[in-house]
């Protein structure tokens, strides 16, 4: 498996950090992985070797203000400023693999860009894969802190009301502990800034879910406390002019590519990339 890294710089003047997985050999399509909050994309290293082992390229990127990437830790002032990052990340993964089909997979807030992203840039997408995406807001969020928190990105976006709970993305304490320890996660207080822009992309997704019109994957956990399941089930619903193939594992937390049963959630990645991209056999 060849490896390799590289930076670019976004149109505000920041330095991100991509890196890249490659077969031997052309590979079946490229997998343009966006990772989720507070995290990087060093964390996907076990999805990313398995998708090689099955013939596919895999290239990533650090957001903005997380992992290597230039940035105040886990602050965006604007949603758009996201989508202009992953537009200029996806043109030179496009001048890496010229006429090789492309996947969008996104985790979490990666998967919330993802969404974002392809419904605007749609053509040349070959599919959509979706691991614990956040697309609603949790039950813990009442109407009033959406409401405030929408405010606070307005006129604080740099205030940092609260953050995330580790215990919360996998059920494996090996897997907490490490994301505890591993210094390029930031495990601080979210700004509101982010949260604004992220529930405000929520608000504008459902009546958009119709323009979506390729392969989607939905993998969730139905335990998720991080990112509602119940997101999803209303992007299957409403994805109507999609094909959507969706697992919803039963007592799964958030990380499902990083819970005990992380073999299974990888095999139903590349059954479903299998699908996609297997040629059909011609019968007699």
């Amino acid at each position: 498996m060849e490896q390799g890294t590289s930076t670019f710089v976004t149109t505000d003047g920041l330095t991100l950090w991509r890196q890249w997985w490659l077969p031997a050999g052309q590979p079946r399509a490229v997998v343009m992985l966006l990772h989720g909050l507070g995290e990087h994309s060093t964390r996907y290293h076990h999805v990313a070797a398995a998708l090689v082992d099955s013939g596919y390229a895999v290239q990533a990127v650090d957001h903005r203000g997380h992992g290597r990437s230039e940035g105040p830790r886990a602050y965006v002032r604007r949603y758009t400023d996201f989508m202009g990052d992953i537009a200029a990340f996806r043109r030179l993964v496009a001048a890496d693999h010229p006429g090789v089909p492309l996947v969008v997979l996104g985790h979490s807030m990666g998967g919330n860009l993802a969404v974002g992203h392809v419904l605007d840039h749609h053509d040349g997408v070959a599919g959509l894969a979706l691991s614990g995406p956040a697309l609603t807001p949790g039950a813990s969020l009442k109407p009033v802190m959406i409401k405030a928190a929408k405010l606070l990105a307005r006129v604080a976006p740099k205030l940092r009301p609260d953050g995330l709970d580790a215990e919360a993305i996998s059920r494996d304490p090996a897997v907490v502990a490490r994301y505890r320890n591993d210094q390029l996660v930031y495990t601080g207080k979210l700004s509101a800034g982010l949260a604004g822009a992220l529930l405000s992309a929520m608000d504008g997704f459902p009546p958009r879910y119709p323009e979506l019109r390729l392969p989607v994957l939905i993998l969730h956990g139905t335990a998720d406390q991080l990112a509602d399941v119940n997101g999803s089930h209303q992007l299957e619903a409403g994805a109507v002019n999609a094909t959507v193939t969706s697992h919803y594992y039963d007592g799964l937390f958030h990380e499902v590519f990083n819970e005990p049963e992380q073999a299974q959630v990888i095999a139903d990645l590349l059954a479903w990339l299998g699908g996609l991209f297997d040629p059909v056999p011609i019968r007699p």
